[in-house]
């Protein structure tokens, strides 16, 4: 195996969140950077495969020119995500000349905790809690068909298990918002940099400019193809007051989400802007 070049302080750079949590744009974005190959959530490329999913780039996994020539490495591994460890993640690196795999495979970056506990994984691989907003998490899960209902206790659920690994894993975890991200680009893209030990790239600043290769991105068309970078706030408006009352009662229930999304006292509440500007920070349909 070609060994990847050792640049920054981890090999790897897992991601883990809810969907609907911004990883997408994250992920085309630190994506451009020299040093990092991003693959999307390839933790799922068995399951996009069984679905038919296509590679961001618009190509099947079989016929892309990235993801092509990759089918042994799954085949080695077994097809079976639980598998991966940072052995896996370096050939990736090593075979696009980075130094760095970044993955936002979220939820499934949890279930294969153990893998990175021993050996060299326990200190090259890095973690980033990416949070957002549970009303334009939940949002996105409305549109999809989804009873928010239901989803909800699950979204705060996973939120809660997600916070604990991230304590757990805290000299190596960042914490981000999606609202931080979409606030300040370029300061947020700078502190995740620091974390991860690697210098500026301008081209941070043009994720649309790139074909990426991604498995499992976000369908979204929100922003598509732009290098424009906003808040998708749409549940201020497409959210019923019944169904704000439902989702804010679970998020009442995780500690992170009230110190981010409630708390408007709180140092890490993310609407900090809107206070500024002296705007509502919380939306209504009355």
């Amino acid at each position: 195996m070609t060994t990847p070049p050792d640049n920054g302080r981890f090999r790897a750079l897992l991601l883990t969140g809810i969907a609907h949590c911004g990883s997408t744009l994250l992920g085309r974005m630190l994506g451009r950077h020299a040093d990092v190959l991003c693959v999307g959530e390839v933790m799922r490329m068995q399951e996009a495969l069984e679905l038919g999913f296509q590679c961001s780039c618009g190509a099947s996994f079989a016929e892309c020119e990235f993801w092509g020539p990759r089918a042994e490495l799954f085949e080695r591994y077994g097809n079976d995500y639980r598998r991966f460890d940072l052995g896996f993640f370096d050939e990736l690196a090593a075979g696009a000349q980075r130094s760095l795999v970044f993955d936002t495979s979220k939820t499934r970056v949890w279930r294969t905790r153990r893998n990175w506990r021993s050996g060299q994984a326990a200190t090259r691989t890095g973690f980033v809690f990416l949070l957002r907003d549970s009303r334009g998490v939940l949002a996105a899960t409305k549109r999809n068909g989804r009873d928010i209902s239901h989803a909800a206790p699950r979204h705060a659920k996973w939120i809660r298990r997600l916070s604990k690994f991230a304590r757990q894993e805290r000299q190596r975890t960042l914490v981000m918002t999606y609202e931080g991200l979409c606030r300040d680009p370029d300061g947020e893209l700078r502190r995740l940099l620091d974390f991860i030990e690697l210098d500026w790239d301008d081209e941070l600043r043009r994720p649309a400019d790139a074909v990426h290769h991604l498995v499992h991105a976000s369908a979204s068309r929100y922003l598509a193809g732009s290098n424009d970078v906003r808040r998708d706030e749409r549940w201020r408006t497409e959210l019923t007051a019944t169904e704000l009352a439902a989702i804010e009662r679970e998020m009442r229930r995780v500690p992170a989400l009230v110190e981010h999304y409630l708390d408007d006292d709180a140092p890490t509440f993310a609407y900090r802007d809107r206070l500024a500007a002296d705007t509502p920070p919380l939306g209504r349909n009355e």
